[in-house]
Parts: structure tokens; C-alpha cells; sequence
């Protein structure tokens, strides 16, 4: 009997034969791509066929406008008989052969990059630190959308686009290098690494300074040309397009709403590039200059978006024809994805550093199950709206929509996993200070006891017991003068005793707060306080004196309200963030898919309601006392009740309890009006 001979190795000398393996034929012909493809479709007389047989498999005849659906308009009379029927041009309907799936996820992942970057050092402490994150977010997402369009119209499969996707990622990595610590007040409101503006004087300025303006200086230059290449890449692509629609319609009419975006983009690119020369001269580094620099960014921006609007209105089926056409509606949809994406990293970031802390308190459990319940009602109500996904028909308007939508999705993100680190912190620093108070305050505990309780308890806080039972007693031997009465040397250990836990209680306090917080949200300020604190014996005792006297810690106090003031500024603003989200949802929702019964509206209108719920939330900022740290009752009653909700802890539940009614309200919706709907048919049927 013959053995059978193994298959593995039969085809290594096989010809290629397209008829017996068709697929393998056709990703051959889609990897063969030619240097450039015309995106056009030359529409000829009495012609059957324009292109050859390797053509053929691109060339896929678009469907016409408008025709896929017909909307009925609700203002007409049905048992008249008549009904008017209007047809609606539909922009973003999908044909021919679309551009790779993983170019467009590639793609997608390195434009995260750039404000992924931005988002992860930036400290958001100031309000300028969320302007300069607001203004640099526009410029990357406008960067992304633009080319976005670009590609659903215009994409082929050829080596030219593929180079050019690979220089748009390239500068999308240097944006990414070069965005840690941007910030558009440098040289208008302060100079770099200073609080105030200086004159660059090389002879004068200090090493940190130095540093700092050299830093800025590359990077703004670096940032200001990349975006003006970017600008110019595209103004190719599409100088490229319209090259080919002359051929194509060569003996026929030229479409001239081609040129409305090159003529945009021409305008925009010199403008980028006068920034980027206001950049690499003397007067980039006065305010008079640096304001002109981002008020040419803002003109080049909307000079280009209104381009884009007036062209996106517009159809392609002036003597040519797109080879192929993608949707924009499901491009959005993916970059959402990704950024929420990012937003759950951030979030899931903060779980290491609670992990770290002593002890897992019953705020910290509710915050973090309300982060992620925040996530997945976020998640559901953008991609569960009142209207079926699918394509827009208002393309222009669903595009810019989701500007305000994505940065208040970030900025609502970044500002849910600042208060769920600030509560964090509070509840942990609560803990612990209770329970030191309460050992400090046993006077019959032996010096055994008192070693086996304190030292787990500060290794907790990541203090050394034998070290700071060292400094007491060298505290204590500094103050005490030899020769003194017993009066005086009682009355001086008791000074030096309190001055001890103060500062233990401080150092504490900083260790804990640094395990939530970067060390860098630490003002120069408040670092210069610490140390004195720790080091200024009269300082120090002013507190004890102040706590024997009314129980309070005014230096202390001073210390922990700068510590937690960018993370409580952030906790102004967040409902603010919150109800934006639920005003963009509602304002998709409509953009997407005009309202056909009171169902749908009232989906609409709980949306737009709830927004306005949020935003009454900023009454909270109301007050007569805006800062946090107060020690009269009195005080306590006036602050602004911003101070209240945030220690109570009902930030993060509040904002998930919002998204959770919503939920509730749209789902309620949905069955009662599919309760309704049956009966109505059986209704019918009877």
C-alpha cells in the first residue's frame, strides 16, 4: 500500500491561479496598489464599461443621493390621501472600496497620542491650565476631522495616500513629544518657570529660568511648525484631487465647489506659517507677539472649518464621480470610543493609588463603583440614542457637534478622577489623624505600647517612628533651658510636645497626599510653608497656641487649603462639564435624526432637562466665604456649599446618579413606546 503523500509542501511550486483562488487574487490586487489612483470616475456617453478589469473591482457604482429613504412630512394630512413626500440628500452614505479598517485605527491611536500626552501632564490647578488644554484639543481634533473628510471622499488605495498617512503620524508624534506643559499664557501673563513677566536677558537669568524658557521655546516652535506642515500636507492631498478632477472632467463641466477647500487650506497654511515665524523670532517672546501667534491660529481654524462646512453641503455629480465614498458618522464613533477609552486609563490610574493608602473607606468604595457607572451610562447613552445608528444626513452639524461633546467628555473624565483621588486623600487623611489624635491623647499608655501601636500607623503614612521619636527629643532638649523652674520646664515640654505632633501630623498629611497626587501640584509657594513648618520652632508653635486657645490650626490650615485648591477649583466646574454632556447628547440626538413622535422628543427633552439640572449645580459656588479651610462654626456656615459637597462626598455619586436617571427615563421611554406601538397594531388588526 502506497503512503499517501503529505499536502503541506504541494503548492511551493504552484503557479498563481486566480480561478481557483479567487480571495487571494483580489487582496493581491488591493496590496498591487499604483502610486496614485484617480479618485474620480470619468462619466462618458454611451459607454459601458471606462475601466479595465483591475479597475473593475473598485470601481463600484455609488447609489444616488437622497434615494435611500424617503421621509414623510408629518404636517400632511393622511386621511386626505395625499401625502408629501420629501426626499432628503443623504452625504454619508458608504460605496466602493473603503480604506483599511487598521490604517484607520493606526490612524485614529496616534492622533490619541498628541492630547493623550497633554491630558497626562497636565495638572489642570489653574483655570489657564484647562484654557491652554481647551485650545490645544481644538487645534488636534480639528487636525484629526480635517483629514477625516479628506479620506471619506478622496481616499484611494494607493502608495500617495499611504505616504501621506505615515507624515501625518509623524506629526502627530512630535505634537505628543512636545505638549508636556503647553500652556498659552507663557509670554502673555507670565514668562516660563516664573509667576510674572521678565525681560530674556542672558546675562541675568537664573539656571531654573533658563531651563524652563528653552523648553518652552522649542516646543512652541516645534508645535507651531508641525501644525503648519500638517496644514500643508492636506493642501497637497487636495491640489492632487483637483488635478485629477480637471482630467476627469476634461471636456465637460469643471466643479468648481472642489477649490472651496484648497482656497481655505491655502489661507490657513500661510497663516500657520506666520505663527510659526512669530515663533522663531524676538517678538514670540513679548506678549504683543504671542497673542498675534494664537490669534492667527484661531483665524487659520475657522477659516478652514467654514471651508469644510460650505463644501460638505455640497454633492460630488458635476461631470465626475467618486470611486468610492466613506462615512463620517462611523469615524466619530470610533475616535469616541478611544476617548473614553482614555478616560477610563486615567481613572483605572487612580486605583494604584488607592491601593496605597491606609485603608479602603466606604466613600472611596462608593466613589469608584460611581466612576465606572459614570463610564458605562456615558457609553450607552451616546451610542443608545433616541434615533437607530446609523448615517447622518446633516453632516456638516453632527462633525462640529462633536467638539463639545468629546472635550467636555475629557474634561468631565480628567474632573471625575480628581475628586475621586481629592476624596480619597480626604477620607485617608481623615483616618489616620483620627487615630493618632486619639493615641497621643491616651496618657496612660506605656512607652512599649506606645512603640508597637505608633509604628504600623506612620509606616502607614510612610514615616519612620524611630525617627520622629528621635526629633522629639532632640525638640525637646533644644527648648528646654537648663536651670529653669519645674514650672518653666513643664510648660516648655508640654510647647515642645504639641509642636512635635503638630509637625507629625503635617508630615502625615503630605506623605498621604503624595501618594494620591503628583508632587508637582505643589505650589512653590506652599513648599517654602511646609518647610517652615517643619523647621521654624515659633511658626509652629503659633498653631499650638492657636489650638489651646480655640482649636485651631491657621498655619495648618493654610498649608492643606493650598494643597487641595486646584482639585476643589475642579470641583466647581464639573457639573458644569456634567450637564454640557447631557446638552450635546440631546443636541446629537436631534442633529442625527429629526424627532418622529412624542416618544423621541421626550427623549430629547429629558436630555436638554437634566443638562439644566446640572448646570443649576454651579449655584453651589454661591457663598460668602469661597476658600475651604475654616475652624469657626460661624465660618464653616458661610462658605460656599461647593466646600460642603465635596466633603460629604456626594461629588462622583451626584454625577452618577444624573447619568443613571437618564438611563432610567430613556429605557422607560423605549418600552412605553413600544407598549403603545403594539397595541396601536393590534388595534389595526382588529
Amino acid at each position: 500500500m502506497l503512503r499517501k503523500q503529505s499536502s503541506l509542501f504541494q503548492h511551493i511550486n504552484t503557479l498563481p491561479n486566480p480561478e481557483c483562488n479567487p480571495s487571494l487574487w483580489e487582496h493581491r490586487l488591493r496590496q498591487r496598489r499604483p502610486l496614485s489612483l484617480n479618485p474620480f470616475l470619468r462619466i462618458v456617453a454611451g459607454s459601458g464599461q471606462e475601466y479595465t478589469a483591475l479597475d473593475a473591482t473598485l470601481a463600484i457604482d455609488p447609489p444616488s443621493f437622497g434615494q435611500e429613504e424617503l421621509q414623510k412630512d408629518p404636517s400632511t394630512n393622511a386621511s386626505s390621501g395625499e401625502e408629501l413626500v420629501k426626499s432628503k440628500p443623504n452625504h454619508d452614505v458608504e460605496w466602493g472600496e473603503q480604506i483599511p479598517s487598521w490604517l484607520n485605527l493606526f490612524y485614529d491611536l496616534a492622533w490619541t497620542a498628541t492630547f493623550s500626552s497633554l491630558t497626562s501632564n497636565n495638572q489642570f490647578r489653574e483655570p489657564w491650565d484647562s484654557i491652554s488644554y481647551i485650545v490645544f484639543f481644538i487645534i488636534a481634533w480639528w487636525m484629526w476631522v480635517s483629514q477625516v473628510l479628506y479620506n471619506v471622499d478622496f481616499y484611494s488605495n494607493d502608495w500617495f495616500h499611504l505616504l501621506f498617512m505615515f507624515l501625518q503620524l509623524l506629526v502627530f508624534g512630535a505634537l505628543a513629544a512636545t505638549t508636556r506643559g503647553f500652556d498659552i499664557s507663557n509670554y502673555i501673563l507670565h514668562s516660563p518657570g516664573s509667576s510674572e513677566l521678565h525681560v530674556y536677558d542672558i546675562m541675568t537669568i537664573e539656571p531654573e529660568r533658563y531651563k524652563a524658557e528653552r523648553l518652552t521655546k522649542v516646543s512652541l516652535q516645534v508645535i507651531t511648525l508641525v501644525v503648519a506642515l500638517s496644514r500643508a500636507f492636506l493642501l497637497i492631498q487636495h491640489l492632487r484631487v483637483l488635478i485629477y478632477a480637471k482630467l476627469t472632467s476634461k471636456g465637460g463641466p469643471f466643479p468648481y465647489w472642489l477649490l472651496i477647500v484648497p482656497v481655505g487650506l491655502a489661507i490657513s497654511t500661510g497663516l500657520m506659517f506666520g505663527s510659526f515665524s512669530i515663533t522663531i523670532n524676538r517678538s514670540g517672546l513679548e506678549p504683543y507677539g504671542a497673542k498675534i501667534k494664537y490669534a492667527l491660529w484661531g483665524v487659520a481654524i475657522l477659516v478652514e472649518m467654514v471651508a469644510h462646512i460650505a463644501r460638505t453641503q455640497l454633492e460630488i455629480n458635476q461631470g465626475v464621480r467618486l470611486r468610492s465614498h466613506g462615512s463620517i458618522a462611523t469615524r466619530l464613533c470610533d475616535i469616541t470610543t478611544i476617548i473614553i477609552g482614555e478616560g477610563i486609563n486615567a481613572i483605572a490610574g487612580t486605583f494604584y493609588a488607592i491601593l496605597q493608602a491606609p485603608g479602603f473607606s466606604g466613600p472611596t468604595a462608593a466613589g469608584v463603583i460611581s466612576c465606572a457607572l459614570i463610564v458605562f451610562f456615558l457609553v450607552y447613552l451616546y451610542f443608545e440614542g433616541a434615533a437607530p445608528r446609523r448615517t447622518v444626513r446633516r453632516r456638516a452639524a453632527w462633525v462640529m457637534m462633536h467638539l463639545p461633546w468629546m472635550l467636555s467628555v475629557i474634561l468631565l473624565l480628567e474632573g471625575v478622577k480628581n475628586q475621586l483621588l481629592l476624596s480619597s486623600f480626604m477620607n485617608s487623611a481623615e483616618q489616620t489623624l483620627l487615630k493618632l489624635v486619639g493615641i497621643m491623647s491616651l496618657e496612660d499608655m506605656s512607652a512599649a505600647n506606645m512603640d508597637q501601636t505608633m509604628r504600623p500607623l506612620l509606616l502607614q503614612a510612610g514615616l519612620s517612628w524611630e525617627e520622629q521619636a528621635k526629633g522629639l527629643f532632640a525638640l525637646v532638649n533644644t527648648t528646654v533651658v537648663a536651670g529653669a523652674s519645674e514650672e518653666a520646664t513643664n510648660a516648655a515640654q508640654m510647647e515642645a510636645y504639641g509642636v512635635w505632633i503638630l509637625r507629625l501630623v503635617l508630615s502625615t498629611t503630605v506623605n498621604l497626599y503624595l501618594t494620591f497626587m503628583d508632587n508637582g501640584t505643589i505650589s512653590d509657594e506652599n513648599h517654602l510653608t511646609i518647610r517652615k513648618y517643619q523647621n521654624d520652632y515659633n511658626f509652629t508653635l503659633e498653631d499650638y497656641h492657636a489650638v489651646m486657645l480655640n482649636e485651631s490650626m491657621p498655619q495648618y490650615g493654610q498649608i492643606l487649603q493650598g494643597l487641595v485648591s486646584s482639585s476643589m477649583v475642579n470641583a466647581r466646574y464639573i457639573m458644569a462639564m456634567c450637564g454640557f454632556t447631557f446638552l450635546t447628547l440631546a443636541s446629537l440626538n436631534l442633529t442625527q435624526s429629526w424627532p418622529r413622535d412624542r416618544f423621541q422628543w421626550a427623549s430629547v427633552f429629558s436630555r436638554y432637562a437634566m443638562g439644566i439640572v446640572m448646570m443649576f449645580l454651579l449655584l453651589l459656588n454661591v457663598g460668602e466665604i469661597q476658600h475651604w479651610a475654616e475652624w469657626t462654626d460661624e465660618g464653616l456656615a458661610k462658605r460656599a456649599g461647593v466646600f460642603k459637597w465635596v466633603e460629604a462626598n456626594w461629588v462622583i455619586p451626584t454625577i452618577a446618579i444624573a447619568y443613571g436617571v437618564q438611563f432610567v427615563v430613556d429605557t422607560a421611554l423605549v418600552y412605553v413606546a413600544v407598549w403603545h406601538s403594539k397595541g396601536d397594531i393590534s388595534n389595526r388588526a382588529h
